[in-house]
């Protein structure tokens, strides 16, 4: 019965995730989501219905159009997976109850804002105010945690019962909005050029909404080192191709002396304090060289920034969901 559920769990996501691609979609495009029907983005002809089932209709049609043999974006069954895996594996977790539709909700949501980032560089205010909606309301019920602390209060003379973890929710959300901000600003002070979208803050505090302000701390941390392992290739690449040798040699010199300290703490290698300190030195100052030219490339007009940070973001809240 176990297998049972979670098929149909990720036939619900699927599609739901079929869903999610028009939410997406029309979303950028500005159109609604109800009208008109189902059509091709190539021939605008409208689709039948069994043009329109989840992988199913992907796999069938061989990618393409069924009137105009155009190809049809990957983007379409990509999506639909990765809810259809989600759900599941979220129902293996936490089973089915209200508490799990409020985080399936909440991971849908996450996935469109993933994908319009990653799609258009665009995180659309709509879709976050709705995810911070969304984490109020799951911690105002309590649906997080059945034995949350309760505060009483007495206001005006009448009786106000809370939930600490509301409390936890909307510092979450002011956290995770503000220091997104900070950040956003701080790299603009030193670049001279928005290193960050405006959008980012957005996620950042709705996923402070949901998951309060421990867990939007997790988060953040865990989206530099995600963010940082998708975007280190992509700079090296860069720096090869515009020959970029000095960059390119001192992030190589800085990840490899950074992995043999880790190492080091790791096996214990490390005998003195006085040796620990100056491999721990030596590595900050390679980090610090890094950076300096980093904002000095920055400065100078490279287009660095332009890798969304949203999707890593994200991925921090899927590892909270999943993992915590």
């Amino acid at each position: 019965m176990t297998i049972f559920w979670l098929v149909y769990a990720f036939v619900i996501g699927i599609c739901i995730g079929s869903f999610l691609n028009v939410v997406i979609l029309r979303g950028l495009s500005g159109e609604s989501i109800v009208l008109p029907p189902s059509h091709c983005t190539k021939c605008n002809h409208k689709l039948a219905w069994y043009d329109n089932i989840p992988l199913l209709s992907y796999i069938i049609l061989a990618g393409k159009c069924r009137y105009c043999k155009e190809k049809i974006s990957p983007q379409y069954p990509i999506v639909e997976f990765v809810t259809g895996i989600v759900f599941a594996g979220l129902y293996y977790k936490y089973g089915f109850n209200l508490n799990t539709i409020f985080i399936m909700a909440a991971a849908s949501l996450c996935i469109v804002l993933a994908v319009t980032d990653l799609k258009e560089k665009v995180i659309l205010d709509g879709h976050a105010y709705l995810l911070m909606l969304l984490g109020l309301l799951y911690n105002m019920f309590n649906l997080s945690a059945e034995n949350s602390t309760k505060i009483i209060f007495w206001l005006f003379g009448m009786k106000i019962t809370i939930y600490q973890s509301l409390i936890y929710s909307a510092l979450g959300l002011l956290a995770g909005f503000f220091a997104m901000k900070a950040i956003a600003a701080l790299s603009k002070l030193i670049t001279r050029k928005d290193c960050f979208g405006e959008g980012d803050a957005y996620i950042l505090g709705a996923l402070g909404a949901f998951f309060g302000i421990v867990n939007v701390i997790v988060i953040f941390i865990l989206s530099i080192f995600i963010w940082g392992g998708l975007a280190v290739p992509v700079f090296l690449y860069k720096w090869i191709k515009d020959k970029n040798y000095k960059m390119f040699s001192a992030i190589v010199l800085f990840i490899i002396a950074a992995a043999l300290f880790a190492a080091g703490e790791f096996f214990n290698v490390f005998t003195s304090n006085l040796f620990h300190w100056f491999a721990y030195l030596l590595v900050a100052s390679i980090g610090l060289y890094c950076c300096m030219l980093l904002v000095r490339s920055i400065k100078e007009g490279s287009k660095l920034h332009v890798i969304p940070y949203g999707p890593a973001l994200v991925f921090g809240a899927f590892f909270v969901m999943f993992v915590l």
